[in-house]
Order: structure tokens, then sequence, then C-alpha cells
């Protein structure tokens, strides 16, 4: 079944002493509870960011979805013909494929890595490198791997991901590495995972590669021979000087992992795959996608040609709060979770109370995450994500939190040694003696910091007299704020004017805005604040009219409208109150935490955050910052933006002088 002349198909017979199938081989992941998509991000990231060269700032990642061109199908059907007799596919995919009038692909790629060298039969040519052999040839191959080191594989089932992505089990394999002596080779082959089959008496089993055929195996194409190949199929070349591996998945299975499992699944458009695809790899890399570290993985992803945005920190609220959690342990700025018996430090736990944050990615409810986040985000040395530790929600529906755990150096091999194949989990039972009892422990300790951080535990254990009112108030602000309110809410405690509320001002102030005297709802007057040494000191408007000598200005009082919202300001939540100014003048912004007696606080409690103004949004979107603002002019609106504290009820005030 064998053609030594020219490149074609050769499938796998049994030999005498036995061999793997292709259904044995495709089982070896187990049955994984998080999508093919997610899957497929998962472990081919994994694979890049472990080829990656210790001194390479950069490692590029991209996946393109695509039709194959008109200038290229033909050599694709060609292909596929030359496969249907020696694959025992007769009237198969690969028959389909070689008469199909378009074939789509899903081309995983990344370049700053060090490519798939080392031997390309099992059996001869011992070496330390073996990428090659561990990719295309067998199956959990860790010889030349330090099971000690912070690698992200560990059992090298991980490829499997890309033949459970390809509706037909096929996939093409375009590498780029260097030898030893500095010199840049190339090696192309496509390798099929489908069935064991009879053929003329003999049982293969059901694995096939697309290269130079021997007498009883395959070897890949070699360096310009296969950068022909790669280049008559379309697929991307390499740059002077680069190495990297591209992997062509052959009709990528996009079913929609949102909906449920039926007889008939639904597939994802490009457009749309693409966006999971992204989000996948948002809520899946992050920590290795983060700026500011010595290397990191930069992440692309295309579709027919078009640029899908990844998310990240900065443009995503939820995102940003896992960072700043990550980056607090990382700087030693959280906590270290430790076992007592035996006494060993776990690893470093930090995490960030979230407000305004919700998760409503289809990726990232593939991992258990939806609506306010209560998980702590698990890693390991490679620093992928692991999973998500769901903890207990907090009462308030629109506040949560974010925490990070890095397993410390020392026990990463024995966490590793706990993972499935699929690297998603971390169990003792796969252990024993201490290390089983290490793994177990973390388990408690996690529950034990998200029972505290949600409250489930402050709640029994807490004395209100312990604690400082003001700190007190913070814990309570969510219930201050009512149904349907948010962590950070205005309520109607104050009846004086110009305090925004959450029933909004008062009637007269939305129908009369120009009002020159507004009173509270107490009748109380305004009172014009008295300028103090502080404000004295600041910079006057100069274009500001003077008050008269003599006579009194009419103080016109800043007018609130409207409820204040939320925003995301710099990757920050804020809230942002709607300002009627009306006339020229000095307007200063107030912000203060309502207690539960319905006072402000006065003084922030230790360890406590206290909201601050950030500044003022004018008409032309122009900020100016600070709490003090001058205007001169026609009346006019603005907007007074405050940085928001999660977990309490905040009230706005705007004072005002002519």
């Amino acid at each position: 079944m064998t053609n030594a002349n020219s490149p074609t198909w050769y499938s796998q017979p049994f030999r005498a002493d036995g061999g793997i199938t292709a259904e044995g081989l495709l089982g070896q992941l187990g049955r994984p509870q998080l999508s093919r998509l997610t899957m497929l991000v998962r472990e081919a990231a994994q694979n890049s960011w472990d080829a990656r060269y210790a001194d390479q700032e950069e490692i590029r990642f991209s996946f393109d979805l695509r039709n194959v061109g008109a200038a290229h199908i033909g050599e694709w059907r060609r292909l596929f013909a030359t496969g249907v007799p020696q694959t025992g596919d007769i009237g198969g995919a690969f028959k389909r494929l070689s008469q199909a009038p378009s074939i789509r692909c899903l081309v995983v790629s990344d370049r700053g890595t060090r490519g798939l060298g080392g031997p390309t039969r099992s059996d001869t040519g011992q070496s330390d490198r073996r990428e090659w052999l561990r990719f295309v040839l067998n199956s959990g191959d860790r010889e030349g791997t330090d099971l000690q080191d912070t690698s992200g594989g560990t059992f090298g089932y991980g490829k499997g991901a890309f033949f459970l992505a390809s509706k037909v089990g096929c996939t093409f394999v375009y590498t780029r590495f260097r030898e030893d002596n500095g010199a840049l080779r190339s090696r192309f082959i496509g390798v099929a995972i489908r069935k064991s089959f009879w053929e003329g008496g003999a049982r293969y089993t059901g694995r096939h590669w697309w290269g130079d055929p021997a007498t009883d195996h395959c070897e890949p194409l070699l360096d310009a021979t296969a950068d022909a190949a790669a280049r008559n199929l379309g697929l991307p070349g390499f740059g002077t000087d680069e190495t990297g591996t591209t992997i062509v998945i052959v009709e990528p299975d996009l079913t929609d992992p949102t909906l449920p499992n039926t007889d008939v699944s639904e597939e994802m458009d490009f457009n749309t795959a693409g966006n999971y695809l992204a989000e996948a790899s948002a809520w899946n890399l992050w920590p290795i996608m983060l700026e500011g570290r010595a290397q990191r993985m930069t992440v692309s992803v295309t579709a027919n040609g078009v640029d899908i945005p990844v998310p990240g920190p900065d443009d995503d609220v939820t995102l940003a709060f896992f960072a700043d959690a990550y980056r607090k342990a990382a700087a030693g700025g959280g906590e270290v979770l430790s076992c007592l018996k035996p006494k060993k430090d776990l690893g470093a736990f930090a995490s960030e109370y979230t407000y305004a944050a919700t998760v409503v990615s289809p990726a990232a409810r593939d991992l258990g995450l939806e609506g306010a986040p209560h998980h702590i985000c698990l890693l390991r040395g490679p620093e992928l994500v692991t999973r998500y530790y769901a903890g207990p929600e907090r009462p308030n529906p629109h506040v949560g939190y974010a925490g990070v755990f890095k397993v410390a150096d020392d026990l990463d091999p024995v966490f590793a040694r706990s993972e499935p194949p699929t690297h998603d989990a971390w169990a003792y039972q796969e252990l024993k003696g201490p290390e089983a009892t290490f793994v177990r422990t973390l388990g408690r300790r996690l529950k034990e910091r998200c029972d505290t951080i949600s409250g489930a535990t402050g709640k029994r254990a807490f004395k209100v007299g312990d604690y400082a009112v003001g700190n007190v108030a913070q814990r309570l602000g969510h219930l201050l704020a009512g149904p349907g309110g948010t962590g950070t809410a205005i309520i109607d405690v104050s009846p004086r004017p110009g305090t925004s509320f959450a029933a909004g001002p008062t009637r007269e102030a939305h129908e009369d805005p120009q009002a020159p005297h507004q009173t509270g709802a107490s009748g109380a007057a305004w009172d014009s604040p008295r300028e103090t040494e502080a404000d004295a000191a600041r910079p006057h408007d100069p274009e500001a009219k003077p008050s008269q000598p003599g006579r009194t200005t009419a103080t016109r009082r800043p007018t609130l409208l409207s409820t204040p919202r939320y925003e995301v300001l710099a990757g920050r939540p804020v809230l942002v109150q709607q300002v009627r100014l009306h006339g020229s003048g000095r307007n200063e912004g107030h912000a203060s935490v309502v207690l539960a007696d319905g006072g402000t606080e006065d003084v922030t409690p230790a360890g406590a955050d206290s909201p601050t103004i950030h500044g003022w949004r004018t008409t032309d979107g122009s900020v100016v910052l600070g709490d003090v603002f001058y205007h001169s002019g026609n009346p006019t609106d603005v907007e007074l933006i405050v940085n928001a504290v999660p977990d309490v009820v905040v009230e706005i005030n705007v004072t005002g002088q002519a």
C-alpha cells in the first residue's frame, strides 16, 4: 500500500506483537468535561508554551479559520485523492474531500518556539530532542523531559485534542527547527487518526501519515520539498531565521458548545467560532498573556482574513480583577497557604473584590464562570489556567471576588502528577502519603478563604463590637442597597440638597433645573461653603467673574441629575454622576461611605478603601482631574467621576460657589 517514489499516504499495519488502534489513541484524553474547542485552545497553547526558547520574549500563537482558496483547492483535492485507496477510506471522508468544491481549515501556528526536531523514527536515533516523536509518532512519550520541571504537559496525550477537533481526524504538520549545528531544517507531514480496518486480509491500526513512505513507516518531506508542499497548499511560511510549527486541522468541528448535546449538532459560522476561540484563549491563557512579563504569549485570531480581538485585562473588567490578584500574589502582597501536618507551604494566594463585573462569555461558561465571579484561578509553574475553583457567591448578585492561587515551585511536580490528561483538575486520589495530603489540604484552604471572602463564615464568626462601625457598614453595604442595587450603591439616606439618591433628585430638580434656590426634602436652604486656606491656595479660573464688594453673590448650587451609573475607565469601574452647573463658579465633588445609621464615614477604617473623586468630564469628553472644577460661562452639564469602592454604599455630593 505504499509508493516509494512520490509523496502519498502510508497506513500503519498491525505488527505481530500488537499495536494501539486509532480509537485507543483518541480515548487517551478520557472524557473531558470541556468542549472540544476549549480543549484545543488549552492543549495547543500548552504545547507552544512548553516549546518556547528560554530567551524568547514573545511567543506568537494564532488561530486562523479559513476556506481553502481557489488557487490551492486543486492541490488539496489531489492530496486526498491519493489517500482514498491507501487508507481504506473508499467511499469515506477522503473521497468526499477529493471532490469537495471547498475545504475548511483551522490553522494553529506558533512562532518563537523550537519547532519539532529530533529523530523521525521511533526505534533509532537516540537524542535529547524528541519533539517530532512525541507529537507525530508516539503517544505518552515523556523521554527527554524532566518531571521535576514546570512544563504544562505531563502525559504526552494532548495532541489528541487536534484530531478530536477535526471532523475527519486529519491534520498536517509543517515545522521549522534549528539543528544543533545551527542549520535550519523544515519538515512537512500529514497525520490522520481514523478507524482501524481490514484490507486484503491484513489489519491496520487506523493511523495514517502523508509523506515519503518507506517500507515500514513514513518519513516527512524535508527542507525545500517541505516548504514547497506547504506553499502549494497555501499555508503560512516562516521568516528568515524563524522557527516554530504550523498545524492544519482539516474540516474543524465547530459544533456550538453552548447548545445541549443532541443527535443533530449545530455548527457555528467562522465569525462566531473565531470569537469563541478568542474568548477561550483569554480565559485559559490570560496569565501568560499579561504585559510586563519577561516572556509572554501574544494570541491572534482571524476568520477568513478578518481579525477578531482577543479580550484581556485592559478591556474586560473581570479579567482585570483576576490580573490584579495575580500581580498581588506575584509581588508577595497576598498570603501563603500552608499545610500544618506535615508542615509545608503550598503556594501564594491573593484575591480582589469585584463589583459591576459580570461574566457573560460562552467560553468562560465552559470553565464554570458566569455572572459575578466567585472563583479562584488555580495555576502551576507554567501559569496556564488549570481551572477556576468556585467558592460561595456573595449575597449581592453584582458583587463578587476574583482570586489566584499558584503552587509553590517545589510542589509543582506533585500537583502536576495529580492532574488528569486534560490538566484541568488536581485530584489527591492520584497520589499517596504526604503528597496526597498537600493536595487535599489545599482544597480545604481554598474553601476556608472563599468562605471568608464571600462572608459565608463572617456572618457566624464576626462580633460587631470588635469592629469599627465603618467596617461593619462596608460588610453590610450591599444590604443597604436593597433589591436590584449594586455593591456600590446610592440610597436615600440624607435629605440634604445636592446629594444623590437611588430615587434620584427631588422632583423639582428634574422638572426645574434652572430654579435658582432649590431646597431639599427638609426645606433647608443651600449653605454656601466658606473658602478655606486650602481653597485659597488653589488656582482660580482667570475668566471667572469676581464678586462685587459689598454685595452677596447669589449661590447657584449645582444640581445632580438622574441616578449615577457604572462605567469602566482605564479598566476600573467608576461611578458617573451627571451634574448641572448653573453658571460660573467653583464646584467641588465629595464622595463618602454611608454608615448603617445613615451618617457618613469620617475616618476610613484601617486597611479599607474609601471612594475618591477622579475628576470631571466636560461636554467635549475631556476629563479635568481632581475634586474641584471651575466653570465659566453659561449653564452646562458635566459628569462627576468617582472611583468606586467595593461593597459599600456611597453618597455623592457637589458643592458650588459663584
